[in-house]
C-alpha cells in the first residue's frame, strides 16, 4: 500500500522515494527507519535517522508539537521527548517559561492545531533548560525530572463524594488499571494517553448514558471537573436518589 509520490512534490518525490534494488520495476519509499539484516528475510529495527519517535501506534515528529508550543506567547522555548510510563510511551512537554501557566489552557490550544494522539501526557515549566557542561542541552537530566514528578502524583488522594463520581472513578481505575485514583488525579499524569482516552469516552457513554468530547478532557482532565461538566450540561443525566444494594433472600 504505497503511494506513488508526493502531490504537486517533484523533488521530495525524488528523495524519498527509490527504485527497489530487487526489481527496477518496483519502489521503494524511504522511512527515515535504520535497520540491519540479521539472518535471510529477518531485519531488526535498529532506531530512526531523525526525530520521529512512535506512540500509541502513530508516527510522530516531536518538532510539530514544540512549533505549536512556542506559538503561546509565554513559552520562550519547548522541548517534547518520549518517556516510558507502565511500559508504554508517552510525551512529555518541558516549557522554558517565567510565567505560571495553565497546563488545561494549554492542552485545549494544542488541540486546535493537533490530533488528540499529539497532545503531550505530561508538561513541565522551568525557567531555564538544564545544559551539560559543553553547554549543550542535558537532555538526561530533563527526563529525570519527568521521573522524579511521578513520585508527587496520588500524594493527595481525594475519596469520590456521590454517585456520579464513584461510577467515574471505576471506569477510570479500570482503563488506567490503577487503584486507587482520587477525584483530583490528572488524567493525563497518571498513565492516561489518547488511545485510553476514546476508551473511557466510549465507557462513560455506555455506562452512564451521557455523551463526552475528546476536547472536554483537556478542560477538565480530573474526575471533580468532569462530573461537574457532566452534572451541568448533560440534561439526560439523572442521579439516582437512593442506592439500596439488593438483598440477599436465604431458604427458610
Amino acid at each position: 500500500a504505497l503511494a506513488s509520490g508526493y502531490h504537486n512534490q517533484p523533488e521530495m518525490t525524488q528523495e524519498k522515494f527509490k527504485p527497489s534494488f530487487l526489481d527496477e520495476t518496483q519502489t521503494l519509499f524511504r522511512t527515515g527507519d535504520l535497520g540491519k539484516q540479521t539472518a535471510p528475510g529477518i531485519i531488526e529495527f535498529m532506531g530512526r535517522k531523525d526525530n520521529q519517535v512512535k506512540v500509541n501506534g502513530y508516527r510522530i515528529d516531536p518538532g510539530e508539537i514544540e512549533y505549536q508550543l512556542t506559538r503561546y506567547a509565554p513559552i520562550e522555548r519547548a522541548i517534547v521527548l518520549p518517556v516510558q510510563v507502565n511500559n508504554q510511551t508517552q510525551l512529555s512537554a518541558y516549557c522554558q517559561t517565567d510565567k505560571t501557566l495553565e497546563i488545561a489552557e494549554i492542552r485545549e490550544l494544542l488541540a486546535k492545531f493537533l490530533p488528540v494522539y499529539m497532545i503531550p501526557s505530561y508538561f513541565i515549566f522551568l525557567k531555564q533548560f538544564p545544559l551539560t557542561r559543553h553547554g549543550k542541552l542535558d537532555l538526561h537530566s530533563l527526563r529525570e525530572l519527568r521521573e522524579t514528578g511521578k513520585s508527587l502524583v496520588n500524594s493527595n488522594y481525594v475519596a469520590p463524594r456521590n454517585y456520579l463520581e464513584s461510577n467515574l472513578v471505576s471506569i477510570w481505575e479500570k482503563i488506567l488499571s490503577k487503584h486507587p485514583i482520587g477525584i483530583f488525579d490528572n488524567f493525563f499524569e497518571i498513565g492516561g494517553h489518547s488511545l485510553l482516552l476514546s476508551r473511557v469516552v466510549t465507557r462513560v457513554h455506555k455506562e452512564l448514558n451521557v455523551s463526552v468530547k475528546l476536547a472536554d478532557f483537556f478542560k477538565v482532565p480530573t474526575i471533580a471537573g468532569l462530573a461537574t461538566l457532566i452534572s451541568q450540561t448533560q440534561y439526560n443525566y439523572q442521579e439516582p436518589i437512593s442506592v439500596i444494594p439488593p438483598q440477599k433472600s436465604y431458604p427458610m
